[in-house]
């Protein structure tokens, strides 16, 4: 039986950034009859200027392990343990197989050199450990399904973090949460891991839990839903684009979403995006104010180049406890055949979606849902909404307003509006509601104005054959 040994020991400085350096990467030769690893990662956190998460890699370049340091700047100690039967939060436990490993030190803040030390212990299995860590069933528990309503209309969030990565509670906190909220599903979306699915498993009965991550790249982030295995989230590396990171969410039968395209340094830049492979994008995101409404103009933009491009909501929760990111506030309302992963993964394929802000809106157009198509010629656009204010229902064909008009004096019940329209060529219609407050107002102009601040509602397109 091998002893504890110390397989890595560096005190060094990151290099001068550079436009093409990401990762810096340090192999781990591991002996045979291994029981744990422990990695610890020390460096001075600066907010915006350096900043480092460590990576875990077995010898198969599967995923073990990602830790991330939350929190403001200052010393940080970050700590990955992996062992047969336990890990730490965001970290996937299992045997610890002999040969060459691989720490991977991925540079999310990189705007100046900075020292840091890292090191690597090994250790025989059943050594006490050193480092508190979760512990979880001696096997991954399988999927399982669980169908909880037939076809209808269902009530979600698709954007919230735990304590496996950035957030501040564990699993459990969030699935409360959610069913407080009176939701019917809930895509927890850590970065870079798939661990917090574990904790998911204990919770499949009390509300949809769909299996999800999100990718966390230096030029952009997205959430990838539907998923049964891990996907390799590390792209800011030449040999694996975006491109292949599509075509492996979409062989397991899930779905990709650009996540808050103009948040400053996490704002989508990334050029090698197959637009064609992506399947929604965050129209209305809690935290993200005036961004909101760059993010309609860019989902229009990609609607009007031909991208059947499903908009959602997300609220990026990372404290289910803090009123400012509570669940509820903005929701994905999704139409699905029934109430499983599997339905609501379908539900937001297929378009028939809305996103909530205070308003109920569904829309069809000669009869046509959303997300489907119809034919061209003259063409009738009916809106349903419902609100317990005033709201002004905006039509949009192609991006562009064609109608304006203020649903009834009705709060609380389902109230329609129609436009109608001739079209001869391919596009697409649209409905968005929004607070009216004008409708008392001799200044008839105020029922026109429409922002992020007034969203009450947004629909998804039908498009135009």
């Amino acid at each position: 039986m091998i002893r504890e040994i110390e397989l890595l020991s560096v005190a060094t400085s990151l290099p001068e950034p550079a436009l093409d350096l990401h990762y810096l990467h340090y192999p781990l030769d591991v002996p045979e009859g291994a029981g744990e690893l422990e990695l610890e990662l020390a460096y001075d956190k600066v907010m915006d200027v350096v900043q480092i998460y460590a990576v875990l890699l077995d010898p198969a370049g599967t995923f073990r392990g990602h830790v991330q340091c939350p929190g403001g700047p200052g010393p940080r100690r970050l700590v990955i343990r992996v062992g047969r039967h336990d890990a730490t939060p965001g970290c996937v436990p299992g045997p610890v197989p002999p040969g060459r490993w691989t720490v991977r030190l991925d540079l999310d803040r990189h705007k100046r050199a900075a020292p840091y030390e890292l090191t690597v212990r090994v250790r025989p299995a059943g050594e006490p450990a050193t480092a508190a860590a979760r512990t979880v069933p001696r096997e991954r528990p399988a999927p399982g399904e669980v169908t909880r309503g037939g076809a209808g209309w269902y009530r979600g969030e698709l954007h919230s973090h735990s304590h496996h990565s950035d957030g501040r509670r564990p699993v459990a906190d969030l699935v409360r949460a959610a069913r407080d909220a009176r939701l019917d599903f809930l895509a927890v979306t850590d970065h870079f891991t798939s661990a917090h699915w574990d904790d998911l498993a204990a919770h499949d009965d009390e509300l949809v839990l769909l299996r999800s991550m999100e990718l966390t790249s230096h030029r952009g982030h997205a959430n990838l839903h539907g998923l049964s295995r891990w996907v390799d989230t590390y792209v800011d590396r030449p040999e694996h684009t975006m491109t292949q990171v599509a075509a492996d969410v979409h062989e397991q039968g899930g779905l990709l979403c650009v996540n808050h395209a103009f948040s400053g340094d996490q704002a989508w830049r990334r050029f090698d995006t197959p637009w064609d492979r992506v399947d929604l994008i965050e129209i209305a995101h809690l935290q993200q104010g005036a961004n909101n409404d760059a993010q309609i103009g860019l989902w229009d933009r990609l609607l009007t180049a031909g991208h059947r491009v499903i908009g959602v909501a997300g609220s990026d929760c990372h404290d289910p406890h803090d009123p400012a990111q509570a669940l509820g506030q903005v929701v994905t309302v999704v139409h699905a055949e029934e109430a499983s992963r599997a339905g609501i993964v379908a539900g937001l394929r297929a378009g028939r979606v809305a996103v909530w802000r205070g308003a109920d809106l569904d829309m069809r157009v000669d009869g046509a849902p959303m997300g489907s198509s119809t034919g061209r010629g003259r063409v009738r656009v009916e809106v349903d909404v419902r609100a317990d204010e005033p709201v002004v229902v905006f039509v949009l064909r192609d991006g562009l307003i064609i109608g304006v008009v203020p649903a009834g004096d009705r709060p609380g019940e389902w109230q329609r509006i129609a436009v109608e329209d001739v079209i001869d060529r391919p596009g697409y219609y649209r409905a968005e509601a929004h607070a009216d407050p004008g409708r008392h107002d001799p200044r008839f102009w105020a029922s026109s104005m429409r922002d992020h601040s007034s969203l009450r509602a947004a629909g998804n397109p039908v498009w135009i054959r």
